[in-house]
């Protein structure tokens, strides 16, 4: 018996961009068979900010493990091959804006028709039904709906919300991962699929829930702190020796006080009654940290974090891409593989972030080139002839962008 968690679920993804590929990448990890559904006319738009569409970085690493089935939707005979594949499908994903998939006629309603336990799994910015169903919507713009943005910022900055990573994806993907498991735990013990609605927004949103509470039970909107804590200081990223280096710090108890102190030899400031407690020190905080970097400017950010984690004083450099690649921690988890695109080539990607101590977990494949896998899923799984799927490339039912690496 296979102890890979997914083997023998398949999965047919309409999804485009970070939320539901991500999703299904990892659902690919777990052992499932995930067809992602593409075409030349709408392709994923990931696809599309690089020259060449299948040597796109976002889209490769939030692709893999899939195949690749390149078909014309406004054909009906392309529409019919994806029918023929849900048939034998567990899972249905899909993240277009609200009334795409009804008007391409697979929506949860047509799916249901075609497989009543299908497990449909649907995610748009703001959610199907109400006032903003019909808005589009990128990971940063639902950032900012969500409220995240109001919050992700200096105090002092000018232009004063957030950066533009698209964290409303990424989590979605994780939410859409276990909802899904969920599901298919639902359809094992009753017999029943399931459709599942997330709103990216509201998933965004709950993130945030103590600044949702603080305004409700306080009456107060939470403004931009930084890196700053309402609950402990010194509590920041503090400059450290060299061009943009920097070491996060936390200090919560007074305890850890007394060690950060005895850390940095007890200068005389530290024993100033204005830092004596952690109420104190939140009072005076603007002075604390300008003191914490007289020290810290001094060092290399690694000295600072190990002399800080070896008095017991949790901290961590602020590392950039090179030096989160070269970590000694992340390469001892064996945090990245490394994937052979047939474009790209050789690169390393994050690895499966955790491990399981009875299961095994399918050997990462790279994102594939769209219609990749076109005949073989035309020939094992539909039962067509190459006759015909030569016939159905001719008449653009079909497609496909291959394009092999050059050595």
């Amino acid at each position: 018996m296979s102890n890979i968690p997914l083997e023998g679920i398949r999965v047919v993804s309409f999804g485009s961009g970070i939320a539901i590929p991500d999703a299904t990448k990892i659902l690919g990890e777990l052992g499932a068979d995930v067809i992602k559904i593409e075409s030349k006319v709408n392709p994923d738009f990931m696809r599309t900010i690089a020259s060449d569409p299948n040597n796109s970085p976002g889209f490769n690493e939030s692709n893999r493990n899939k195949r690749s089935f390149g078909v014309n939707l406004t054909i009906e005979k392309g529409k019919q091959l994806v029918k023929d594949l849900i048939k034998d499908a567990d899972i249905v994903t899909e993240n277009f804006r609200s009334g795409v998939m009804d008007n391409l006629g697979f929506g949860y309603e047509d799916v249901y028709k075609i497989k009543p336990d299908i497990i449909y799994l649907s995610t748009q910015g703001y959610g199907k039904g109400g006032p903003y169903s019909h808005y589009r919507g990128y990971g940063p713009i639902l950032s900012a709906a969500s409220g995240l943005q109001s919050i992700w910022a200096q105090p002092d900055d000018e232009y004063g919300c957030g950066g533009s990573f698209p964290h409303p994806d990424n989590m979605v993907a994780r939410q859409a991962v276990l909802l899904i498991l969920a599901a298919l735990d639902f359809r094992r013990r009753t017999g029943k699929g399931d459709f599942i609605d997330i709103a990216q927004t509201e998933v965004a949103a709950s993130l945030i829930g103590e600044i949702q509470l603080d305004y409700t039970i306080n009456e107060r909107i939470q403004k931009p702190i930084g890196n700053r804590s309402p609950y402990a200081a010194p509590h920041n990223c503090y400059r450290c020796k060299g061009q943009d280096r920097w070491c996060a710090i936390t200090v919560f108890t007074n305890d850890q006080w007394g060690r950060f102190c005895d850390a940095i030899g007890t200068p005389q400031w530290t024993e100033d009654p204005k830092f004596s407690d952690t109420a104190q020190r939140l009072a005076n905080v603007d002075e604390l940290d300008k003191l914490v970097e007289q020290w810290t400017i001094e060092q290399d950010q690694n000295v600072v974090m190990y002399t800080m984690q070896a008095a017991g004083v949790p901290a961590g450099i602020v590392q950039n891409a090179f030096e989160q690649f070269n970590d000694p921690q992340l390469q001892w988890q064996n945090a990245f593989v490394e994937i052979d695109h047939p474009v790209a080539g050789k690169y390393p990607h994050p690895n499966i972030p955790f491990n399981m101590q009875d299961m095994e977990f399918k050997q990462s494949t790279p994102a594939p080139l769209l219609g990749q896998h076109n005949e073989e899923i035309c020939e094992t799984m539909l039962n067509i002839s190459k006759q015909e799927i030569n016939r159905m490339k001719d008449e653009g039912i079909l497609e496909s962008v291959l394009q092999e690496k050059q050595e």
